[in-house]
């Protein structure tokens, strides 16, 4: 099994940006998510919760390559949603460098700030 580092994490979140303006560019070769781009956030945010579910019944389900599949396409419509609402995945990188350095982890936390939020 192959297990990318960060980095290369980081190249293909950065490669999948990239490839999101060449559909501004030529969106008749990518007609799907041509038509995901412009029908923008509140049907780009749906898409992103159906990948979602689908990536825990997976998951629940132990089935680890369709969990797989399933996580990729959250991955990429995450992506898709930030790109149409301007937010690049720096932003977000740069949000979970600030929570580690402030609470050891990235992870959410509770509203009084005192330790890491599982809702």
């Amino acid at each position: 099994m192959l297990s990318p580092d960060t980095k290369d994490f980081a190249d293909a979140i950065h490669q999948l940006e990239s490839d999101l303006k060449q559909v501004v560019v030529n969106p008749a070769r990518f007609p799907r998510t041509s038509k995901l781009r412009s029908a923008g956030a509140p049907q780009q945010a749906k898409k992103l919760i159906e990948e979602a579910a689908e990536l825990a019944i997976e998951a629940v389900r132990g089935n680890r390559d369709a969990a797989v599949a399933e996580a990729a396409d959250l991955v990429y419509n995450l992506v898709v949603l930030l790109e149409g609402i301007g937010l690049s995945f720096d932003e977000v990188c740069a949000e979970l460098a600030r929570r580690r350095k402030l609470y050891g982890i990235a992870a959410k936390q509770q509203k009084n700030g005192n330790q890491a939020n599982l809702a």
